[in-house]
């Protein structure tokens, strides 16, 4: 009897510490889910689901599916971001079309399918001098993720199209 109770003891605090460790051991670390990165493939740009983590001094776009840590930005290193609500990413003029052509020229033929959705989306390009990426966020985490990214890199988000 005093062994099950001391089993229960034990199993309980070990799950009470597995919750709050990974708390502390992440202070001041920001987390966003529900944001998809264009990753070009072959011919096609797929969408990932990825997670965005504000640390110290960096940004981690990591897969949702694995925890594989896709991309990592140091916000010393970004040049530049911009915020657009529209049916594409601004493959066409702007930081979209820099960005895409200087670093992946097929990219500019194989994103133009991307141009014949019907729904305008909340897309943020980030671009460095030698990487960009392309997300697409939430209508909900949006008004979250550009505050968080504006704070931590200290890089001004540049609006195009409507702000919805």
């Amino acid at each position: 009897m005093k062994f099950n109770y001391f089993l229960s003891a034990v199993l309980l605090t070990a799950l009470i510490l597995n919750s709050v460790l990974p708390s502390f051991a992440q202070e001041g670390v920001q987390v966003y889910d529900k944001v998809e990165l264009l990753v070009p493939v072959g011919e096609k740009i797929n969408e990932r689901g990825v997670r965005l983590r504000f640390l110290a001094d960096e940004l981690q776009i990591e897969a949702t599916a694995d925890k594989t840590i896709l991309k990592t930005f140091k916000y010393a290193d970004i040049e530049d971001a911009e915020y657009s609500y529209t049916k594409n990413p601004r493959w066409k003029s702007g930081l979209g079309l820099g960005a895409a052509s200087i670093l992946f020229p097929p990219l500019l033929f194989i994103a133009i399918p991307l141009g014949f959705s019907k729904h305008r989306r909340h897309w943020l390009t980030i671009k460095t001098k030698t990487d960009f990426a392309v997300l697409k966020l939430s209508k909900g985490n949006r008004k979250l993720v550009l505050p968080a990214f504006e704070t931590k890199t200290g890089v001004p988000v540049h609006g195009k199209g409507e702000n919805k």
